[in-house]
């Protein structure tokens, strides 16, 4: 009655390597450019190009909407996630193009990714001409003649030269006001920053208390796959 419990296993094992085999596959593709990228001068074409049963890639670009495919480059050696291929945009004419990705597998057989709709630019915009400045005239001042000032002749009386007299001298005002003000500012000051280390000591105390948690957690989640693995182990294999 052991043989179930082995094939069980066995078609268990196969399909784990299946599905793993499956999302490396689905992993291929063109990331870089984007459909209508506008693109001058060298660029990097960037993607990933891999198969479980990876024979080599080819990158190719052609003009949109025709299937005159020219080679960028060819590689047997897988890639994720980098760089596929450099494609200097200067050898071709301005326009729209399409980048193939094909990736071809050990049997012959290969699968195609596409970016559609890409611009190749490398003509220098026209320059644009700078307007000339135009003088500004400068207003000439208008003289005017001399306005006479009316001259009033008054006679001179004589005035009596009063008496000298004493003059109180002001006393100095207290400055206890002021005093008062600078000690107030400082005590402000030492309030807020003993809030400020209470607040930083609260926000401290709960994140430890998250990190002890989540150790705490951790280990349980170990211990509970080892319970488990170690009752699968008993009950289907030492029986």
């Amino acid at each position: 009655m052991r043989f179930p419990r082995y094939r069980f296993f066995f078609v268990l094992l196969a399909a784990l390597i299946l599905l793993g085999n499956h999302a490396v596959f689905a992993q291929s593709g063109i990331t870089y450019p984007p459909e209508t990228e506008v693109l001058r001068g060298s660029v990097s074409i960037q993607g990933t190009a891999t198969h479980p049963d990876f024979w080599k890639y080819e990158l190719a670009a052609a003009p949109q909407g025709t299937e005159n495919w020219f080679i960028i480059t060819v590689s047997e050696t897988p890639v994720v996630n980098g760089v596929l291929g450099e494609w200097d945009t200067r050898t071709v004419a301005d326009g729209p193009y399409s980048i193939r990705l094909r990736v071809v597998r050990r049997d012959g057989n290969y699968d195609e990714y596409f970016v559609r709709n890409v611009t190749v630019s490398n003509a220098a915009p026209p320059p644009t001409p700078t307007p000339e400045e135009t003088p500004t005239p400068t207003p000439t001042p208008t003289s005017k003649p001399p306005t006479a000032t009316p001259v009033q002749l008054t006679p001179e009386i004589p005035t009596p030269t009063p008496a000298p007299s004493a003059t109180p001298t002001a006393a100095a005002a207290p400055t206890g006001q002021d005093n008062g003000g600078e000690d107030a500012g400082g005590a402000g000051q030492t309030t807020s920053a003993i809030l400020e280390l209470l607040r930083q000591a609260k926000d401290s105390f709960f994140k430890g208390v998250f990190y002890v948690a989540l150790a705490f957690l951790a280990v349980g989640v170990f211990f509970g796959v080892k319970n488990l693995l170690t009752w699968i182990y008993v009950r289907f294999f030492l029986r």
